[in-house]
């Protein structure tokens, strides 16, 4: 798992809950995706080592663990390149 198409979706995913003001945690992505907990936290993962995102990390697991996700400037430009 995890590649910019993945990437992609889950920045997607990550902003229409930003957009809605209902922001999104690693189990709302996993049902939204469709995918598992550990995959959403690989994906995430990159995401953030690429600032990609922001979010409250938390101690639960698979981790990392994040809440409260957003999209920063970086991730909204990834996202405009690979639109």
């Amino acid at each position: 798992m995890s590649g910019d198409g993945d990437l992609v979706r889950l920045l997607l995913v990550v902003q229409d809950g930003d957009d809605a003001d209902v922001l999104a945690d690693n189990e709302s992505l996993a049902c939204s995706l469709q995918w598992s907990l550990a995959d959403v936290a690989t994906c995430l993962r990159e995401a953030k080592d690429r600032s990609l995102i922001w979010g409250a990390r938390s101690g639960q697991q698979p981790g990392p663990w994040f809440t409260d996700l957003e999209v920063t400037v970086q991730g909204r430009r990834f996202l405009a390149a690979h639109s």
